[in-house]
């Protein structure tokens, strides 16, 4: 064998690689555009048409009653559905927007093991958390605010004077405020649910499963408990169904057993009186317990997310 074909050679080509000289964004940066990015998946823009189907015919389901209250607040002058009373009544197109977008936001980068990559930039590990719960919240809110600006802005519409619009405004702000509450509150929690798996499918049944079994097994303890109609006999022999008004603490601590019934708690408590057909009845000195509670579990799901991703296990 000749030395030639026994000695390799070769030749390093100059393909024009080059160190960035430019301008890095840094931590602050890099958390604005994780934020963007999640922001834009939970609407599914810059994603396929059928990532776009649940966001936008949840906001049109939510929108719709809000437009025809407030076309019959202008004809009728009769208003079918308060701001105060919205959420509660929509809970279940919340529940089914987080259930299928929340997954793509959380549980994606885990099934894909991307993780790594962010982590090796500048960003800390309770930065990513907080980028994506706070994208979900903002969703959340375009969710939940629109339909009740919507139900506002069509009702001052047939208002006549400062005095009926200024009056209108305060019955629409603790409405906007309860909307807030409403996208913080179920965001976290979602966001908490979703984060232990890779799998979108168990991620949507954790969310699913979660808010809709709490609300059923809260909702019949608090009518097993004693909180449910009862027949009132008149002596002329007719009668009609009405609520205890001293249902006792059984109602009230069942209450709590869910996130909606317990935020509606607290806001019976707040504004001094319950709905005709409220699911939990008037707290009285128990809502500060409902207060509470909200306030401990929205810590405690932020908490563990936080302590979820700064597991060395998801490198």
């Amino acid at each position: 064998m000749s030395a030639e074909t026994a000695t390799p050679s070769g030749v390093i080509h100059d393909i024009g690689y080059r160190t960035y000289d430019g301008e890095r964004i840094g931590r602050l940066g890099i958390v604005r555009a994780l934020y963007w990015h999640s922001l834009r998946s939970a609407w599914g823009l810059g994603r396929g048409p059928k990532a776009k189907v649940v966001p936008f015919m949840a906001l049109v389901i939510m929108c719709l009653p809000a437009v025809a209250n407030a076309f019959s607040v202008s004809r009728t002058g009769i208003r079918a559905i308060a701001y105060d009373e919205y959420m509660n009544s929509f809970q279940l197109v919340l529940v089914l927007y987080l259930a299928a977008v929340t997954p793509e936001l959380i549980s994606r980068d885990i099934r894909n093991r991307t993780l790594p990559l962010y982590f090796s930039r500048a960003l800390r590990r309770t930065d990513y958390p907080l980028a994506k719960v706070s994208a979900l919240i903002t969703a959340m809110l375009g969710l939940t605010a629109v339909p009740e600006l919507l139900l506002y802005i069509g009702t001052i519409g047939s208002r006549h004077g400062a005095s009926e619009v200024w009056s209108e405004t305060r019955a629409f702000l603790p409405g906007l405020e309860l909307a807030a509450v409403y996208s913080v509150t179920f965001a976290i929690l979602a966001a908490v649910l979703s984060c232990y798996t890779g799998r979108r499918a168990f991620a949507t049944g954790a969310v699913a499963v979660f808010f809709f079994g709490t609300w059923v097994v809260s909702s019949a303890m608090v009518h097993l408990t004693g909180f449910r109609p009862h027949y009132h006999h008149n002596p002329d022999g007719n009668g009609y169904f009405v609520q205890p008004h001293d249902p006792g603490i059984g109602p009230k601590i069942s209450g709590l057993l869910n996130p909606a019934n317990m935020i509606e708690g607290m806001k019976e408590w707040i504004v001094g009186r319950a709905p005709k057909d409220a699911e939990i009845p008037y707290p009285g000195a128990f809502g500060a317990v409902y207060l509470a509670a909200l306030v401990a579990l929205c810590a405690l799901a932020l908490f563990l997310l936080m302590r979820r991703y700064q597991k060395a296990s998801l490198l």
